[in-house]
């Protein structure tokens, strides 16, 4: 079987349905390093599509305000933060600018 090669790491699984590849990096002293990467374009495209879509309206209960990745919502702390019910912390990620991708809804949160 061929190598799949990305620089010291190498393909260790691959996922066709959600295209999310896990590669691993076997370092001198026997340790071995797993990296994973998950295409968000998909989500991303989605969640521009549902932010232009309810621009106009207001939200409220039982409205989708944002579409997140797994893997970014246990690397943010988002998974931590529902889990210990901090309105704060979830407020201030899903304001910040930065994850404006991952929103499906205008407004401040």
């Amino acid at each position: 079987m061929t190598e799949i090669r990305d620089g010291d790491f190498t393909l260790f699984d691959y996922d066709f349905a959600t295209g999310r590849s896990v590669w691993v990096k076997h370092e001198a002293d026997g340790r071995m390093t797993f990296r994973v990467d998950t295409p968000v374009d998909q989500i991303v495209d989605q969640n521009t599509a549902l932010r232009n879509e309810t621009q106009a309206r207001n939200f409220g209960d039982w409205v989708r305000v944002a579409s997140v990745p797994l893997d970014t919502v246990y690397n943010s702390g988002l998974d931590e933060a529902n889990q210990q019910r901090d309105q704060k912390y979830l407020s201030r990620w899903l304001n910040d600018g930065d994850n404006r991708a991952f929103r499906t809804h205008e407004g401040k949160f």
